[in-house]
C-alpha cells in the first residue's frame, strides 16, 4: 500500500544531497514508517517498528538502530518482507534494511521531583499481563475451561504424562520441573490448562501463571521498549505455580534464556512448581544454553505420544458432546481410523463433516459422504505419514547432485557434509523415526544426527541460500 499524498516529500527528500547519512536516514525511514503503520496493525507497529532509530544510510542500506540481537532477529524472521515493501519505490529507488544492536528508545526527559514522586505513587510499574486468560489469580481460573483432568482421554500412549501431570498439581513441587515433549496437537497444553484448574480446586490461594512461551517472549520484548525490567520479571517469579507452554521458543533468545534461567532457579529454590512443555526434548532444542538443558532435564521429562484407536473414537465421542448432532460410532471409527496424527486434525475433521451436514441434513450421512466431505483432510493426513527416509535421501541427494552413496559415505568436504546434515535434520523433522533409527539409516549414531538437528538451523540463520534450499526440499517433500 502506498501513499500518494508522500510523492512529493519523497522527490524533496532525494534532492537533498546536502543531507548527511544520518539525516538522509532519519527522512526515509519517516516515509517507510508510515508505510509501516498501513502495513502491520497498530499494536505490531508499536511493539516493534517504534522504537526503532534510523542511523544512517550506507549505499542503498538504511542501518536501523534496536535494542539488541535478539529483538533483531526476531523482526527479521518476522517482519523482513513488510519492512521490504515499506523501503521499495521511494522516489523510484528500493533499499535494503539492517540492524544494529544497542540502541534503546529514547527517555522522556525527567520530571521535577516533586511530580515525580507523585507520578511514581499513582502510575505503578506494570506491564500488560502474558495474555488475557493466561493468569490465573489466587479463587479465579482464566485458562481454557473446557481443558481438564475430567474430560482428557487417558489410554497407553499419554497415560504417564497424565499421571505426572495430576500428581503435580495434587502434590505442587514433587516433580520439579514437569517436563512434557511430544508433537503438536496430541494434548500437552490440554495438561498443562488441567494443571491449573486442578491446583487451583485443591489450593484456591495459590497463585497459577499459564503463559505460552511466544507471549512471555513479546511480554520481555515490551521491557526492553519500557525499561521495566522489574515488572517482567515479577511475572515470572511472583507466583506458586509456573506453566510455560511451548518452550522450545526460547531457542536461540540469548537475552530471554538469561531472563527465564533467573526466574527459574528463584522458582525452584523456592520449592515453587514449574511445569514446561515441548515438542522436543531438552537437549533436542537448538540453541537452548547447556544450563537450561540442565536445569530442565532435573526434574521428570516425559513424552506423549499420538492416541491410539480406541482413544481417538472415545476423542470423537468426547467433541460430539458439544454438539445437537450425533454419529454412528460406524462414522467416528472410520474418521479415526483414517486420522491417527494428532487431536487438532481429528477435531478439525469433525467439525468439517458437522458443518456440511447441518446444510444438507435430510441427506444420510453414508461412509461414502464422509469420504467424499473429508477427502482433502484424509489426503493431507495420508501425505504426511508417507514421507521416509529413503525418499529424504534421494530428494537431498538429487538436489545437490550427489549420490545416494555420497550422504553415506564418510566423506567430509562441506559440498557432501552439509547436504547430509539437511537429509538427516529433514529425517528428523518430516519422519516419525527416532534418532537412533535415523542415525542406522545414515550409518551413523544418534549423537550425529543430534548434532545436525541442531546445526542446520543454526546454519540457515546465517546462510540464506541454504536456509532456502531446506525450504524447498520440505515444501517438494510434502507435496
Amino acid at each position: 500500500m502506498r501513499d500518494s499524498g508522500n510523492v512529493a516529500r519523497r522527490k524533496s527528500f532525494l534532492g537533498k544531497k546536502m543531507f548527511n547519512g544520518e539525516k538522509l536516514a532519519a527522512e526515509l525511514w519517516k516515509i517507510a514508517a508510515e508505510r509501516l503503520h498501513a502495513l502491520v496493525p497498530e499494536n505490531i507497529y508499536e511493539q516493534w517498528f517504534s522504537s526503532m532509530q534510523p542511523l544512517r544510510l550506507e549505499g542503498a542500506c538504511l542501518v536501523l538502530g534496536v535494542a539488541d540481537d535478539f529483538f533483531a532477529e526476531w523482526v527479521e524472521n518476522s517482519y523482513s518482507t513488510q519492512i521490504a515493501d515499506a523501503l521499495s519505490g521511494i522516489a523510484g529507488h528500493d533499499y535494503e534494511h539492517k540492524f544494529e544492536a544497542g540502541y534503546f528508545p529514547q527517555q522522556p526527559e525527567e520530571k521535577p521531583e516533586a511530580v515525580a514522586e507523585i507520578a511514581a505513587e499513582t502510575v505503578p510499574e506494570t506491564l500488560p499481563e502474558f495474555s488475557e486468560d493466561s493468569f490465573a489469580r489466587p479463587g479465579s481460573t482464566r485458562v481454557n475451561s473446557n481443558y481438564t483432568f475430567a474430560n482428557f482421554v487417558v489410554g497407553e500412549e499419554n497415560r504417564y504424562a497424565f499421571t505426572a501431570a495430576r500428581r503435580a498439581a495434587e502434590k505442587p513441587g514433587l516433580f520439579n520441573p514437569l517436563y512434557i515433549y511430544g508433537n503438536t496437537g496430541i494434548g500437552k497444553t490440554h495438561l498443562l490448562h488441567a494443571v491449573a484448574h486442578e491446583t487451583q480446586k485443591n489450593n484456591p490461594q495459590m497463585v497459577v501463571r499459564y503463559a505460552t512461551c511466544e507471549e512471555i517472549l513479546n511480554s520481555f520484548v515490551e521491557s526492553l521498549n519500557n525499561h521495566k525490567f522489574g515488572a517482567f520479571r515479577s511475572q515470572l517469579r511472583d507466583v506458586d505455580m509456573l506453566l510455560v507452554d511451548d518452550v522450545h521458543v526460547l531457542g536461540n533468545k540469548e537475552g530471554l534464556q538469561e531472563q527465564f534461567f533467573n526466574a527459574f532457579n528463584a522458582l525452584y529454590s523456592e520449592g515453587k512448581q514449574i511445569i514446561l512443555t515441548s515438542d522436543k526434548r531438552p537437549s533436542e532444542i537448538a540453541g537452548l544454553e547447556a544450563r537450561l538443558v540442565s536445569r530442565f532435564e532435573q526434574g521428570l521429562t516425559t513424552e506423549i505420544y499420538a492416541p491410539g484407536l480406541e482413544v481417538r473414537i472415545a476423542i470423537l465421542r468426547g467433541m460430539q458432546q458439544d454438539f445437537m448432532m450425533r454419529f454412528d460410532d460406524e462414522i467416528l471409527e472410520f474418521i479415526a481410523s483414517r486420522i491417527s496424527s494428532n487431536v487438532r486434525r481429528l477435531r478439525g475433521a469433525l467439525m468439517q463433516l458437522l458443518t456440511r451436514v447441518s446444510l444438507d441434513p435430510d441427506m444420510p450421512v453414508t461412509l461414502e459422504r464422509v469420504e467424499y466431505i473429508l477427502h482433502s483432510v484424509f489426503e493431507e493426513e495420508f501425505t504426511s505419514q508417507q514421507i521416509t527416509v529413503d525418499e529424504i535421501q534421494k530428494k537431498v541427494a538429487e538436489y545437490f547432485n550427489l549420490r545416494i552413496s555420497d550422504l553415506l559415505s564418510n566423506k567430509r568436504p562441506k559440498s557432501i557434509a552439509e547436504p547430509r546434515m539437511v537429509a538427516m535434520y529433514l529425517a528428523r523433522k518430516l519422519t516419525t523415526s527416532s534418532f537412533p533409527q535415523i542415525g542406522s539409516a545414515f550409518g551413523r549414531n544418534h549423537a550425529t544426527i543430534m548434532n545436525a538437528w541442531v546445526k542446520i538451523p543454526e546454519l540457515c540463520s546465517k546462510d540464506e541460500e541454504l536456509r532456502r534450499a531446506v525450504a524447498v526440499l520440505e515444501r517438494q517433500l510434502k507435496s
